[in-house]
């Protein structure tokens, strides 16, 4: 009886850890990625390719990016090439989450690979005139 006992309170205790998950991947590196979003409200569809070089710390993660792509729609066709930081990093069990000037990402290392990653982006830019809110998907490898 004194071992079912404390097979129940280890189960117990095992399962209330406080909504967390420890990190399981460290995603420290150079990722190779590609990215397709778009904002169907104005017709607009981007498309990019390009690294993110990351470090992850007991806290979450940082690093940069640099991509090259295009967006494009009816009577639009422009260059989408940029470089900047990577931000806000957070690994929780096999999901990364982060940002990067204008948009977040979230994504999830698939059990037994961790040397790749996908999920979804969305980012949101303003002009002068409109604010453009494009959603897609992204994927990455190590």
């Amino acid at each position: 009886m004194k071992t079912a006992a404390f097979v129940l309170v280890a189960l117990v205790l095992w399962h209330c850890q406080g909504g967390t998950q420890p990190n399981l991947v460290d995603i420290t590196g150079h990722w190779e990625f590609v990215e397709l979003f778009s904002d169907p409200a104005h017709q607009l569809t981007c498309a990019d390719t390009g690294s993110y070089e990351l470090v992850q710390t007991v806290n979450g993660f940082a690093g940069t990016y640099g991509q090259r792509g295009r967006c494009f729609g009816p009577g639009f066709n422009a260059d989408n090439s940029d470089s900047g930081a990577v931000t806000e990093g957070r690994v929780t069990g096999r999901t990364i989450r982060f940002k990067a000037p204008n948009c977040e990402y979230d994504g999830r290392v698939p059990d037994g690979s961790d040397n790749e990653v996908s999920g979804r982006v969305v980012c949101s830019v303003s002009d002068a005139t409109n604010t453009f809110n494009f959603a897609g998907t992204w994927s990455a490898i190590r």
